[in-house]
C-alpha cells in the first residue's frame, strides 16, 4: 500500500497523542480510511502479540532441530593416596604419581527417526500459528472497517440531521416574529419548535454511537483516548457489485474451503496430530546411548579404554497411553475440520445470499433518489417558508426525507459489513 506524506504526518501524530499528559484537551485527528488501516496494522497490540506466536513456533522448530548434547563424566579421583597405592606416574607436574581417574563420554541416538518426526511436529505447529495469525489478522480488519463504516455512518448522519436542524431553525426565528405579531397561532410554533427538539434528540443518538464507534476504532488503532477521529477523503471504498453478482455457490464453496484462514489452521492441526501420533508410535522403539571411557588405575590395566552401549527394554512400558491419546487427538482434529468446512460454506452462502438482498434494495432506491430527496427537501423548505403549503405537509416531508436518509445510510453500512464478513472467509479472492 502506498501511504504519503499525509499518513506520515498523522502517524507521527498519533504517536505524539499517545504520550500526551491525560489533562490535554480533546484533539481532533482527521484521516483517510485508508490512512486510519494503516495505523491499526502497524499499532494494533492484538496484532504485535499475534505475530509473537509464529516466533515462538519457529524456535520450537529450531529445538527440535537441535541434536541431544553428549555426556562428560568425570569419576574416581582421588585427592590423596595411602600405603598401599601403586605408582603410576605423574599427570601434572609433581602430581598424580598415585591419582586414579576415570572418564566417560555418553551421546545418546534417537531410533526410528523421531528427531525427523519430531521436527515435522514443530513445522506443522508452525503452519498453524501463520495461518491462526492470517485468522486474526482477518477478523480484526472486519471489526475496525465495521467500526470505520459505523463512524461513516454517524458522522454523515449528524451532517444531513445538523442540516435539517439550521433550516428547522431559520423557520422558528421568522415564526417566532410572526407568532408575536399575531400572523400565526403558537400552536404552529410550537409544532414546529417539538419538531426542533427530535432532530436535536436524533443528533444526541448519533453522536452517542459516533462516539462508541470512536472508542473502539482508537483501541484497536493504539491511539489515545482523547483523540477524535474525523474521516476525511470522500467517503469508503466501493464495493464490487458486479463481481458479488456474478458469484455462484459452487464458486463461495470452493473459495471458502480454500481459503478459510480458521479452517486452513484446522486443518494443518490434522496433519500436525498425526505427525505427533508417529512421533509417539516411534518412542516405541528404545533409543541407544553409547559411551567411550577411560580409566586410569581402576582395572586390570593400568590404562584401560573402553567402549559401551545402552539400551531399554521395552518390557512394560511401549508408550501405549501416549500412542491411545495421539490416536485419539487426530480422530479430533478430523472430525473439528470436518465440522468447520460445513459451517463456513453454509456461512458464505447465507452472508452472500444476504449481500444480493442488501444490492437489490440498494439498486431499487436507484442512484438519483438521494439527490432527487435533497433536491426535494429546498422546494419543500421554500414553499413552506412562502406559506404555499401547510405544516402538516412540511412536517411529513421532513420527517420521510430523514427517515429515508437513515435507510440510505443503514444500506451502505450493511453492505460494506456484510462483504467484510464475506471476505473474511474467502480472503483476497475478493478485492478490497
Amino acid at each position: 500500500m502506498k501511504v504519503g506524506f499525509r499518513y506520515l504526518a498523522a502517524l507521527v501524530f498519533c504517536c505524539l497523542a499517545t504520550n500526551a499528559p491525560a489533562q490535554y484537551a480533546s484533539d481532533t485527528l482527521t484521516i483517510t480510511p485508508a490512512e486510519a488501516e494503516a495505523v491499526f496494522l502497524q499499532r494494533n497490540l492484538r496484532l504485535l502479540a499475534g505475530k509473537l506466536d509464529i516466533d515462538i513456533a519457529k524456535a520450537q522448530v529450531i529445538q527440535a532441530k537441535l541434536w541431544p548434547n553428549p555426556v562428560l563424566s568425570i569419576g574416581e579421583v582421588n585427592p590423596w593416596s595411602n600405603g598401599g597405592a601403586e605408582a603410576l606416574g605423574h599427570l601434572f607436574g609433581d602430581w598424580g604419581n598415585h591419582a586414579q581417574v576415570a572418564v566417560d563420554v555418553e551421546q545418546l541416538i534417537q531410533t526410528a527417526g523421531k528427531r525427523r518426526k519430531r521436527i515435522a511436529v514443530e513445522e506443522a505447529g508452525l503452519v498453524v500459528a501463520e495461518h491462526y495469525f492470517e485468522d486474526l489478522l482477518r477478523s480484526l480488519q472486519v471489526e475496525f472497517r465495521t467500526q470505520i463504516t459505523e463512524l461513516y455512518r454517524t458522522q454523515a448522519g449528524m451532517a444531513v440531521y445538523e442540516e435539517v436542524l439550521g433550516k428547522l431553525r431559520q423557520l422558528l426565528h421568522g415564526y417566532q416574529r410572526q407568532v408575536v405579531q399575531g400572523n400565526i397561532s403558537r400552536s404552529e410554533y410550537m409544532r414546529l419548535w417539538a419538531s426542533e427538539v427530535e432532530v436535536m434528540k436524533a443528533i444526541d443518538d448519533l453522536r452517542r454511537e459516533n462516539g462508541e464507534a470512536q472508542r473502539h476504532a482508537k483501541t484497536l488503532m493504539g491511539l489515545a483516548p482523547q483523540e477524535e477521529l474525523v474521516l476525511a477523503g470522500g467517503g469508503l471504498p466501493d464495493v464490487p457489485i458486479d463481481v458479488l453478482n456474478a458469484l455462484d455457490v459452487p464458486t463461495l464453496r470452493e473459495w471458502a474451503t480454500t481459503y478459510n484462514a480458521e479452517l486452513a489452521a484446522l486443518q494443518s492441526g490434522t496433519v500436525q496430530a498425526d505427525w505427533q501420533l508417529r512421533y509417539e508410535q516411534a518412542q516405541r522403539v528404545p533409543d541407544v546411548t553409547v559411551n567411550a571411557g577411560y580409566d586410569r588405575g581402576g582395572n586390570i590395566m593400568r590404562d584401560f579404554v573402553g567402549l559401551g552401549v545402552a539400551v531399554d527394554l521395552p518390557f512394560f512400558n511401549r508408550n501405549q497411553g501416549n500412542i491411545k491419546a495421539a490416536q485419539s487427538m487426530l480422530a479430533q482434529s478430523r472430525l473439528l475440520a470436518d465440522n468447520k468446512k460445513n459451517e463456513v460454506e453454509s456461512e458464505v452462502i447465507r452472508i452472500w445470499k444476504d449481500l444480493l438482498a442488501i444490492i437489490a434494495r440498494r439498486e431499487h432506491m436507484g442512484t438519483q433518489y438521494e439527490a432527487d430527496m435533497d433536491t426535494l427537501l429546498t422546494s419543500y423548505h421554500r414553499n413552506f417558508a412562502e406559506r404555499h403549503i401547510s405544516l402538516l405537509e412540511y412536517l411529513d416531508f421532513l420527517d420521510a426525507y430523514l427517515h429515508s436518509k437513515d435507510i440510505l445510510l443503514v444500506t451502505e453500512k450493511e453492505l460494506r459489513v456484510q462483504y467484510e464478513a464475506l471476505r473474511y472467509h474467502v480472503g483476497s479472492q475478493l478485492p478490497y
